[in-house]
């Protein structure tokens, strides 16, 4: 018998042709897929970015208002203490104001008051003696001085 030794066969030539051709479809689809995923990527990564620049935007912009925050508290601790003051000065005014009234009713009511009499001033009594001079109304009729 001799001796034959098949090196290959057609049936397991179609098998390798059919692996190959699978595999450099597999590998096509998988770096089909690795470009879609890479595209993805860059957009995410340019979305990422656009959304940290708004982020940073409003950042300073927190950062502006922050200070215009400060600038308006501190006018307005200003504002509140100069109220203060004013306040202050009105409570002095009517203070001084109700004294002054005071004073003038006090004097008012002082000037409204009888001076004492004195003796010299006072009008005779009416048990008193008439007076030197008689009054012609007092006189008698046909009496003459």
């Amino acid at each position: 018998m001799a001796d034959t030794v098949v090196v290959g066969s057609d049936a397991a030539e179609g098998e390798g042709a059919q692996t190959v051709a699978e595999s450099a479809h597999q590998a096509a689809v998988a770096e089909g897929a690795v470009q879609v995923q890479a595209q993805q990527a860059a957009e995410s990564a340019a979305e990422a970015q656009a959304a940290a620049e708004a982020a940073l935007a409003a950042a300073e912009a927190n950062i502006q208002s922050g200070a215009a925050v400060e600038g308006a508290v501190a006018s307005a601790n200003e504002s509140a203490a100069v109220a203060s003051v004013s306040a202050e000065m009105v409570h002095e005014a009517l203070a001084a104001q109700t004294a002054a009234i005071n004073a003038l009713a006090a004097e008012l009511k002082a000037g409204r008051q009888k001076p004492p009499k004195e003796p010299g001033d006072a009008k005779p009594s009416a048990d008193s003696a008439p007076a030197q001079r008689e009054h012609f109304i007092n006189r008698r009729v046909g009496r003459r001085k």
